[in-house]
């Protein structure tokens, strides 16, 4: 039974492979045929972007709607009629509006993967569309807005007829020349876990466990949740509304608009009291008409939540698997000086990266697009999540790298490109089993199911970022093989200090950076390592 049981789902896999390579080959020969005959007007809309109207001629939408139409009367059954002999205008009545839905997307992404390559764009990401909303239910009914492609696709409607136009934006990769990647000069530091740096792993092992409760007629402190109503008005219009948002006090990001005086002008406020801040809208907002105006941007607030630390008692040893404090310290330390290796190798690269970024002439919008920061921000949320960092500790990272360091994102992005160009030219590759073998080193350290942190990862646009951080360190590995390493002593440096500019926390050395990372590795865990 077993062995009938696995060959018939070995041969369900190979009809589905092949049915999969029939469809990629059949969008090939369409997008190879629609290349010869579509015209295509590409305009600048900025740095690294470009605005792209495509026609598609009435004969490529009547040969395509004819082709689905034959494909239904050969399979459907209309009462009355022998399979394969209902008349088509029957079919049509039937099953028009289907078979158009079905004709738009198919044109729309042919037509664009057909433009892009007639043109010789390289872009990055998806396409944005613009098309005119015309669901009343929803705000801003009759508007011309710049959607994603699978939105765009529920307004699109073919013409009767004559030719179909749609209209795009498209953001582009960059040119530059690569440096030599070989003979990089490199630090390696000889580091030491400290007492402190225990400490600080044990604080980090705690907000794990973690939870955001209600706070009682309290008032706002740093880096409290916040639950609010969002009001957004332009000269007095009001152009968005938002119930129970969640932001939290500190610098934010709303509707890609930054607000890094958040933190402190909310702090203090108490549920009911209102905040108004002012911003320009973003220049890729989905709403042309608003771009690079000014906005008011109402917070009301209904709720104040905030983190609670497991206390570090009996009761909290136990659960860990450990009798004393003492013990439980001595496994951290085993821990940390066990990935000490993997910290290392992290610094090096990092090093390598900062070499890349000053040595590549690379030019980035003034105003990076929404998209492009929201990427960068995900590429930093998995590679935290892959040390298995609190999510309390996470979402205050991405805020901050939203909000305050726009350098940050612009060198953030700047080394994705150089490291994709690296990755073209070393044809550096990452296998699936590499990536679901991150997402179960993820699941672990989050004591959560495989299965669920890959559909999360999924949702979030998160597995596409895991892809890109593997591919990136294999890049840096490569050049870290090649490169003068020379061992380094860190000297221990003073406690923190604030920059009296910035505020910002001043650079911490390597070893404090060790402290810093999780363990990968569940506590609870300790017996059974102990047996191995």
């Amino acid at each position: 039974m077993a062995d009938d049981q696995n060959t018939g789902n070995t041969t369900d896999e190979k009809d589905v492979s092949v049915a999969e390579a029939e469809q990629d080959e059949s969008s090939e020969d369409i997008q190879a045929q629609l290349k010869k005959v579509i015209k295509v007007s590409v305009t600048e809309a900025g740095v690294l972007r470009k605005k792209m109207t495509v026609s598609v001629p009435r004969e490529s939408i009547d040969s395509e709607q004819d082709s689905q139409y034959q494909e239904l009367i050969s399979d459907s059954v209309i009462p009355g009629f022998r399979r394969g002999r209902a008349p088509r205008r029957l079919v049509e009545k039937r099953f028009g509006r289907e078979v158009g839905e079905q004709v738009t997307t198919k044109i729309v992404s042919n037509a664009y993967m057909a433009a892009i390559d007639k043109e010789e764009i390289k872009v990055l990401g998806d396409p944005l569309m613009w098309v005119t909303i015309t669901d009343k239910k929803k705000e801003g009914d009759g508007q011309e807005r710049l959607v994603d492609l699978t939105t765009a696709l529920r307004h699109m409607r073919l013409p009767d007829e004559g030719p179909f136009e749609f209209r795009c934006e498209v953001e582009v990769k960059p040119e530059f020349e690569l440096p030599e990647l070989d003979g990089i000069a490199i630090e390696k530091p000889t580091l030491k876990i400290t007492d402190d740096d225990i400490s600080s792993e044990i604080d980090r092992i705690r907000a794990r466990r973690g939870n955001y409760v209600p706070v009682i007629d309290g008032k706002v402190e740093d880096d409290d949740l916040l639950i609010c109503d969002l009001r957004v008005t332009v000269d007095g219009e009001e152009v968005k509304t938002a119930e129970n948002i969640q932001v939290a006090a500190r610098p934010q990001w709303v509707e890609g608009v930054t607000f890094e005086d958040f933190g402190k002008k909310v702090k203090g406020c108490k549920t009911g009291d209102k905040k108004v801040f002012k911003g320009k809208i973003p220049t890729d907002y989905d709403r042309a008409d608003l771009r690079g105006k000014e906005a008011e941007f109402e917070f009301t607030l209904n709720d104040i939540k905030r983190m609670k630390l497991p206390e570090i008692d009996k009761a909290y040893m136990e659960s860990l698997g450990f009798e004393s404090e003492k013990e439980y310290r001595a496994w951290v330390k085993e821990s940390m000086e066990g990935r000490l290796h993997q910290e290392l190798q992290s610094g090096m690269r990092r090093q390598i990266a900062e070499q890349l970024l000053t040595s590549v002439k690379l030019e980035l919008p003034e105003g990076l697009s929404t998209r492009q920061t929201e990427r960068t921000v995900t590429r930093r949320v998995v590679e935290l999540r892959r040390k298995g960092v609190p999510q309390a500790e996470i979402d205050k990272h991405a805020d901050e790298l939203r909000t305050g360091a726009r350098e940050q994102a612009v060198n953030e992005l700047k080394l994705h490109f150089i490291l994709e160009e690296i990755a073209e030219k070393l044809e550096i590759k990452v296998t699936e089993e590499e990536i679901n073998g991150q997402i179960a080193a993820i699941a672990r350290a989050y004591g959560r199911r495989f299965d669920r942190v890959r559909d999360e990862l999924g949702r979030e646009n998160g597995l596409e970022s895991l892809y890109l951080q593997l591919r990136d360190d294999k890049c840096l590995d490569h050049i870290l093989e090649k490169a003068k390493i020379t061992e380094a002593e860190v000297k221990p440096k003073a406690a923190k200090k604030k920059d009296s500019a910035s505020g910002a926390t001043k650079k911490k050395t390597e070893a404090s950076k060790v402290a810093k990372t999780k363990t990968t590795k569940s506590p609870t865990k300790k017996k059974k390592t102990t047996k191995k």
